[in-house]
């Protein structure tokens, strides 16, 4: 993916609106004005709720939109708040009104954590190699190296690792020494196997920087290719991510809702 799924951005910013959508609906459910009800949730009710109604919807968008493995159970945990608490609420003052309301939060609810559970989903906050846009810009580099002392070629190389290709059989977690000259540099260090790639158009291994003799040389040649135009094209949005063409799939389409890697 070379952005943030829009599905993941918009699921977060309506998390975030939920208050002022539950402060409409409130205010117009009570007969109040908006200052009313605003006095009505500031003054009457307990400081608690602007806790759990207000900031909790909010925290929990903020989570969604981190794409971390610890932010997705931190809104699993949100969720889980607000349900007990609307349990609570609905039992401390039960009525056909109070029912219906509460149904509905529990569907959307119960909606919002099916989507999450998804596995395609799941991976986006699990797997950080599907989260491309985090990843540090990757430049275009055909150059040779020798992995443990076997040869090799960079296919493309950023300030954190680079992709070889090399006829040695390399195991994921496996620790490697590189070495490889650019331009009178000489540039070497240990590095760590991150995810091996068998696509015929495309097989080899992707190394992760772990010990350099000089980062910041990795760092100038990063500047170098750069200012060369050499990024890898492949892992620039384009105008196909964009916002309108992902909701015209998603509405024409019906794709889009899941995240492809």
């Amino acid at each position: 993916m070379k952005r943030k799924p829009w599905a993941i951005i918009v699921l977060a910013l309506l998390h975030i609106i939920a208050p002022i959508g539950s402060f409409i609906f409130n205010a117009i459910r009570s007969g109040r004005t908006f200052s009313g009800q605003w006095y009505f949730w500031t003054h009457v009710l307990p400081p608690m709720f602007m806790v759990i109604y207000v900031a909790l919807p909010i925290l929990a968008g903020i989570f969604i939109y981190m794409c971390k493995r610890w932010s997705y159970w931190a809104y699993l945990g949100c969720l889980l708040i607000i349900f007990v608490t609307n349990m609570m609420a609905f039992f401390a003052s039960m009525s056909w009104l109070n029912f219906f309301y509460l149904i509905a939060v529990l569907l959307v609810d119960l909606l919002a954590v099916a989507y999450f559970v998804v596995p395609a989903v799941r991976q986006v906050y699990f797997d950080p190699r599907l989260r491309w846009w985090e990843a540090a810009p990757r430049f275009v580099f055909p150059n040779p190296v020798r992995i443990n002392g076997a040869e090799g070629e960079i296919s493309n190389i950023s300030k954190g690792g680079m992709f070889v290709r090399t006829s040695l059989n390399l195991f994921e977690d496996q620790t490697v020494s590189f070495e490889f000259d650019f331009e009178g540099t000489t540039y070497k260090g240990l590095g760590e196997v991150v995810f091996k790639s068998q696509r015929a158009s495309n097989e080899g291994y992707g190394v992760q920087f772990k010990e350099l003799d000089s980062p910041t040389a990795i760092r100038g040649l990063c500047s170098t290719l750069n200012s060369r135009g050499q990024m890898v094209p492949e892992r620039l949005p384009g105008p196909e991510d964009s916002f309108g063409v992902w909701l015209k799939k998603l509405i024409t389409e019906r794709k889009g809702l899941i995240p492809k890697k």
